[in-house]
């Protein structure tokens, strides 16, 4: 399966949209709760072919600076081996304040093809690096320009939901460097959630292409996530909300 399909496969855990601007307060309005974990099932023209699992594990000191520990895996499903296999697991490192990633190392692991990245984001720069067995590592510097943000810090940078003060531009990593990225805010529907229904606020990103459906009550949920691609539409719906004492 081609690169380009496998990464919008991640979109979904990720989230593409927006903001900046005054998230310090945000964040203390709100303290996430240590242990807790979304899982969501992965669809594509409703067929469900694989799973991926954000969890919060806690707080603490990365280099003399608090941050929030963040562990995320997403897989293919075992029956669909036959066509292609992904696994891709993530540590991330949030600051707490402003909860825009500080660290995050990421491995891949598609088809035969295994592969290690790492981001370091500074306050004037951020450096990737691509580690492949056999090959000399890959470094790229970006100017940092802010809030930065890549996709898996979004799920909890947008859970503040900035766009009810009206903030819809942030700054997301490409390849090519950070883009300026503005999102737009489509109003509520009401959708099928775990075992029930209720309503949502629906954001849309223009630039990623990507729709979330985010809970409206004080945790801020994402319920759902369209990401079109190459591949057409994907689709993570998330169907269980647990913490480290199993609830």
């Amino acid at each position: 399966m081609k690169k380009a399909r496998m990464c919008a496969w991640v979109l979904p855990l990720l989230l593409f949209v927006l903001l900046g601007s005054s998230p310090t307060t945000r964040s203390q309005e709100k303290t996430l709760p240590a242990g807790e974990t979304l899982e969501y099932q992965v669809f594509v023209k409703g067929l469900p072919v694989g799973e991926q699992t954000l969890r919060l594990v806690g707080e603490k000191v990365y280099q003399d600076r608090p941050v929030l520990e963040v562990r995320m895996s997403i897989k293919s499903y075992a029956a669909f081996a036959f066509l292609f296999t992904y696994e891709e697991n993530n540590l991330l490192y949030l600051d707490t304040a402003t909860r825009t990633p500080v660290y995050l190392r990421r491995t891949v692991k598609e088809q035969d093809d295994y592969w290690e990245e790492e981001y370091h984001f500074g306050a004037e720069t951020v450096e990737k690096r691509v580690m492949k067995a056999g090959k000399e590592p890959q470094i790229r510097q970006y100017e940092a320009k802010h809030p930065l943000l890549e996709s898996l810090s979004l799920v909890y940078y947008l859970r503040q939901r900035p766009w009810r003060q009206g903030e819809n531009q942030f700054y997301y990593l490409t390849s090519r460097g950070p883009q300026a990225v503005t999102c737009k805010l489509q109003g509520t529907e009401r959708i099928r959630v775990l075992s029930g229904h209720q309503r949502a606020e629906v954001v849309y990103d223009p630039v990623s292409q990507v729709t979330i459906w985010f809970s409206q009550d004080e945790a801020g949920y994402p319920l759902r996530i369209k990401a079109v691609s190459n591949a057409g539409a994907l689709t993570a719906r998330l169907v269980k909300i647990g913490s480290k004492w199993g609830e």
